[in-house]
């Protein structure tokens, strides 16, 4: 099993680590950068070729409209965001629809995120 490269994206300090920790401690994923500054996202796509975004977003508000241009400019990435309140988690990917995956468990989130999840 090859492992995925994520970029942590979440404006919050407090849920990039709480990221971080859990993924530290997971096989087959690497953090491969941070970003704090949404506008420095392309360039760590572009840099980085990771194969996740995980992204915090506002309270009540749908996945952006830019996340379809990066997307098509690297199809290979895929979008995990979380409500910055923990209320939904939405999974994007080229070639799917955005996803509501809030019922599932941490466990089978970084399933997942390791690419071994039956929803891959």
């Amino acid at each position: 099993m090859s492992v995925q490269r994520i970029i942590l994206a979440n404006s919050s300090r407090l849920l990039r680590e709480m990221w971080k920790r859990i993924l530290l401690k997971t096989r087959h994923v690497e953090i491969v950068q941070e970003v704090t500054d949404q506008d420095k996202l392309p360039a760590a796509i572009e840099k980085r070729e990771a194969e996740w975004v995980v992204i915090s977003l506002p309270m009540d508000s749908p996945m952006p409209g830019w996340m379809d241009v990066y997307m098509k400019e690297h199809p290979h990435t895929q979008i995990m965001a979380f409500s910055s309140d923990g209320r939904w988690v939405k999974m994007k990917r080229m070639e799917r629809h955005e996803e509501d995956i809030s019922d599932l468990s941490l466990q089978e989130l970084i399933r997942i995120l390791e690419g071994t999840s039956e929803r891959d």
